[in-house]
């Protein structure tokens, strides 16, 4: 039989689990997991009944009881200060990275009850954007769930697998540069690649440059509307004195910031609604046009954000617009048809996108799952680091490993000097795009003996490796630049 293999696209909004048919040499939907609409797609939400005991997908539980509900967990899923009181688990706190552990194990059961047989492995999608920590809390997640993970791929590279392989347009023996537009919940990356492909069997990407708003998505636009309906209400969240009546006013908000962005994207529409505040029935009634919706995305900068990526995913490489072959939209927010204009305006060229674009994502990367066992598709994917690493000096940043070096390939070496030779040292690593440290994220920490150098003057390099955990390696040289050391980086 063969290996049950997955690709979870692990969404703000939605999540989407594919299966490597190996008959088919391709991704098809896992059936069966509750979505809406005619699709296998469905909420990233939970609602936690008790110990072991969760319902994945259900957004209406978020009515009926929003306290023992969850949603845009992703989104906190590093914040340590962030934790949920959960009435189910006798009022015990919980982190996003619990509740993420939750959503893969109700997954994974799912699965494998629709499936009748075990997980093999899975490839777990992360926004391009996201740093180490958020990328190993995910993984964490997943595993601590039993999910054997087999690699995490980033959407937009996932994306691309999804149109390279089976994109009927692509003529092989070409080489074309295509850009990926992946607009979805929660997050928002522009990413540049060179695609290359021989044949059906063959393809080859490179990721020449990504960009884009690590929170920036569908979920802002409903944000958006929510403070706007607010304001119209002339209302603040601390005329709620209980928590239920706060959390039932909040979920019905949502649910109408939601649909009013729907509504929007295709016709003018009126607003008509009852909201519940404090038991009491109050009517919300707006007239809100197209034009207005498309002012507030402008005025509140969203635009803004969305061409300012555009214009640092071309131009930090030396490209124009012009020579981009392929517009692709991924994510569901790219459908909002300001914004969709913007992307054609900037390029110059109509976008491209599949019928679904909640699919795309989760497609490649149930294509990816299925590389690690079938050897006769032979696809290539040159991954590159989306983040500057590098070390403290005072308050600057030091880039040592620079965004868009290839998984695999050594950095140069950086100068630097050791405080005191006589004692072990802790050297500190750190992520981020600015030159200011306090922008960075700390990623990691590496020992070193002074001892083992011959003076003050020493040299590092820095290696992601491009293996099932993408780790990152330091090397420490003297002063005649020869090796004296290499250590991964710890956690901290």
């Amino acid at each position: 039989m063969d290996k049950l293999l997955l690709g979870i696209d692990f969404g703000t909004s939605t999540n989407f689990v594919t299966k490597y048919d190996f008959g088919k040499q391709d991704a098809v939907a896992v059936a069966n997991m509750g979505g809406y609409g005619g699709t296998n797609i469905f909420d990233n939400c939970i609602y936690i009944q008790g110990e072991d005991s969760y319902v994945i997908g259900d957004s209406k539980r978020q009515h009926s009881d929003p306290e023992n509900f969850f949603e845009d967990v992703k989104r906190y899923i590093i914040d340590d200060n962030k934790r949920y009181r959960v009435p189910n688990l006798n009022n015990r706190d919980v982190t996003a990275q619990d509740i993420a552990e939750m959503v893969f194990k109700a997954i994974a059961k799912k699965v494998e009850k629709n499936e009748n047989r075990k997980i093999d492995g899975a490839v777990i999608t992360v926004p391009y954007s996201y740093g180490k920590k958020y990328r190993q809390r995910l993984q964490e997640s997943a595993t601590n769930a039993g999910l054997n993970v087999i690699k995490l791929i980033e959407e937009p590279v996932a994306a691309a697998i999804s149109y390279g392989i089976f994109g009927d347009k692509i003529e092989d023996n070409k080489k074309e540069k295509i850009a990926v537009f992946d607009l979805g919940g929660g997050t928002f990356d522009i990413t540049i690649f060179n695609f290359e492909k021989s044949n059906a069997q063959n393809a080859k990407i490179e990721v020449l440059n990504t960009d884009g708003v690590e929170k920036l998505g569908g979920k802002t636009v409903d944000e958006l509307l929510s403070k706007k309906f607010m304001e119209y209400l002339k209302i603040d969240y601390s005329i709620f004195a209980k928590d239920r009546e706060r959390n039932k006013f909040q979920s019905d908000l949502n649910e109408l910031s939601k649909n009013t962005k729907e509504c929007l994207s295709y016709d003018d529409e009126e607003v008509i609604k009852t909201l519940s505040i404090n038991g009491e029935n109050r009517e919300l009634e707006m007239e809100i046009s197209v034009n207005d919706f498309n002012s507030w995305l402008r005025d509140n900068n969203i635009i803004g954000e969305i061409e300012d990526a555009l214009d640092r995913a071309i131009y930090d490489i030396d490209l124009e617009p012009e020579d981009i072959d392929r517009v692709v939209l991924a994510g569901g927010t790219s459908t909002i048809p300001i914004i969709k204009q913007v992307v054609e305006d900037f390029f110059g060229k109509k976008s491209e996108a599949k019928k679904d674009l909640g699919e795309f994502v989760g497609h490649g990367a149930g294509i990816l799952a299925g590389l690690s066992e079938d050897g006769s598709l032979q696809y290539t994917v040159i991954r590159k680091t989306s983040k500057n690493i590098g070390v403290a000096s005072g308050n600057k940043f030091k880039k040592i490993l620079h965004k868009n070096t290839k998984y695999g390939e050594e950095s140069a070496q950086m100068a630097l000097k050791l405080i005191n030779r006589e004692e072990f040292l802790n050297v500190s690593f750190y992520e981020g795009d600015s030159a200011r440290i306090e922008d960075s994220e700390k990623i990691g920490k590496v020992e070193i003996d002074g001892s083992d150098f011959s003076s003050e003057q020493i040299y590092i390099s820095l290696i992601r490796e491009d293996k099932k955990d993408s780790k990152i390696k330091a090397f420490f040289y003297d002063r005649d630049k020869n090796l004296v050391c290499e250590k991964y980086l710890e956690d901290v």
